[in-house]
């Protein structure tokens, strides 16, 4: 079984016994910030995450604001133990209140001991901060 395939790209901020990981992303150029798009649909609710999976699927990818390089952060075809074959691929850029488009991303997972810190996690998380936001959001859940 492959390690996480974005390992490489998370700095550790927190491991709970094997179970679950926390980490912000950071691209290789050293940098924090990122454009995010994705293939899901956008909700409006203040109680949802603002992207859900559209026909049960969805992909997830950061664009580094620094050297423009795209780290793939989510893809239900291949992460995570119910996969699912992504269908349709047109990608759409995530902006909050109508301006806000550059995030800092903390990705969370939640594992099986024995498939700790690879690929096949049970859920994951996926929050971003920004200067312009209150607080911290959760954007995506599954």
């Amino acid at each position: 079984m492959s390690e996480l395939r974005i390992l490489n790209n998370l700095q550790i901020v927190r491991e709970i016994d094997n179970v679950a990981i926390e980490g912000k992303l950071i691209c290789s150029c050293g940098c924090e910030e990122f454009h995010i798009y994705h293939t899901g649909k956008q909700t409006k609710g203040i109680f949802a995450p603002d992207i859900v999976k559209n026909k049960g699927q969805i992909i997830v990818e950061a664009k580094c604001t620094n050297c423009n390089e795209t780290l793939k952060v989510l893809d239900t075809s291949i992460d995570g133990i119910k996969t699912k074959e992504v269908e349709q691929i047109e990608f759409k850029k995530l902006i909050i209140k109508d301006h806000i488009d550059t995030f800092k991303i903390i990705m969370k997972y939640n594992y099986y001991k024995e498939d700790y810190k690879t690929n096949k996690f049970i859920d994951c998380f996926i929050d971003v901060s920004s200067n312009e936001l209150k607080s911290k959001r959760r954007i995506y859940e599954g």
